[in-house]
């Protein structure tokens, strides 16, 4: 077996008949009672980056081969094929995101230094304060001093540990970013904010002049992505514009601009009356068409935008026919104005 998803810990922990023959000199170890005979019992808890019940649940046809008998249990699956065709095994690690996040861990993967990013979290990333998932690690704890101090002090390995516990049910905002990549984004929790861009620490940075310290840095902006963001049962914002402030001049920046119907967000399990669609810009910005059920979002590239393609897909929002203006904010000017639809107004 692969045993960097082993963690003897938390197995002994979970199992406290097995850490009674460890002590009584019955085995040396919770691994060698798992290879010997808790794989085979189904036992399951080996990890904190695995969860059976999650695991069964994000991919059906796991959880239909481990009915049919073809797997002894879902982590018997996970440890013969899962982590190397890049499974998730929990909400606390995402192979494909970490390694397309972190090039660097992806060549040393290749390479043969690594068996897996998840090695790599376990032993380096987390202490390096990397990501292990689209939550935004640095984003969290910025925000929450208290969990930074907390995690400094071991009292939780990461935010993202914290924010499964304790804070998404304590209605703390969570953020799930994405990378320069295509990516698939899900949030949850009671209040959480989706963009598929890359969002990462760097220095802060007021008005074009350095001030010391480490801020979010947005390193891509949509242009030639293709990104998946699906909404939690909380309230969702969906990220497809920003501000940024350079010297004396507040610019907006919409994304997903620049390749036409080339890029976009598709964004799913979006509820009206819930959930939010922030924009950069004016509302007469924006041309909305409802198309076979999803509403297209466009942005019509006027005045400084007049070189790229107009209209521009921007996103695709999925299983809902129309919007509304409170379905909508614009992070320049004032919510006032009007949207145009190409469609009949809702």
């Amino acid at each position: 077996m692969n045993t960097v998803e082993f963690d003897e810990t938390f197995y002994r922990a979970a199992y406290p008949d097995v850490q009674s023959a460890i002590n009584s000199g019955s085995l040396r170890s919770g691994l060698e009672h798992f290879q010997m005979f808790g794989r085979q019992e189904g036992r399951t808890q080996i990890s904190p980056f695995y969860n059976e019940q999650f695991y069964l649940n994000r991919y059906p046809d796991v959880a239909n081969a481990v009915m049919n008998r073809a797997f002894i249990s879902g982590i018997d699956h996970f440890l013969q094929f899962g982590l190397a065709e890049k499974r998730t095994g929990s909400l606390l690690f995402d192979e494909t995101w970490y390694r397309q996040r972190y090039p660097d861990v992806a060549n040393a993967v290749t390479a043969g230094m690594f068996q897996s990013g998840l090695k790599h979290y376990r032993f380096f990333g987390q202490t390096e304060g990397r990501s292990g998932t689209s939550f935004n690690e640095f984003a969290y704890k910025q925000r929450n001093p208290d969990v930074k101090t907390a995690v400094e002090a071991g009292s939780f390995n990461s935010g993202l540990e914290h924010y499964i516990a304790f804070g998404q049910f304590e209605e703390r905002l969570g953020n799930f970013t994405g990378t320069a990549g295509d990516d698939t984004i899900t949030g949850f929790g009671s209040i959480s904010e989706l963009s598929g861009v890359d969002i990462v620490p760097g220095p802060c940075l007021i008005g074009g002049s350095l001030t010391g310290g480490e801020c979010l840095t947005f390193q891509s902006s949509g242009v030639n992505e293709v990104d998946v963001l699906i909404g939690g049962p909380g309230q969702d914002t969906f990220i497809l514009g920003r501000l940024e402030v350079t010297r004396n001049i507040v610019r907006t920046v919409p994304f997903y601009v620049g390749s036409g119907n080339q890029d976009f967000a598709r964004i799913q399990n979006f509820e009206g009356g819930r959930d939010i669609i922030q924009l950069a810009g004016a509302p007469s910005d924006y041309l909305l068409e409802s198309i076979e059920g999803n509403v297209h979002i466009f942005r019509n590239n006027v005045g400084l935008f007049q070189s790229l393609p107009s209209p521009d897909l921007v996103a695709i929002v999925e299983a809902v026919p129309s919007l509304g203006e409170e379905s909508l904010i614009f992070v320049q000017g004032s919510l006032g104005g009007s949207i145009s639809f190409l469609s009949p107004s809702p």
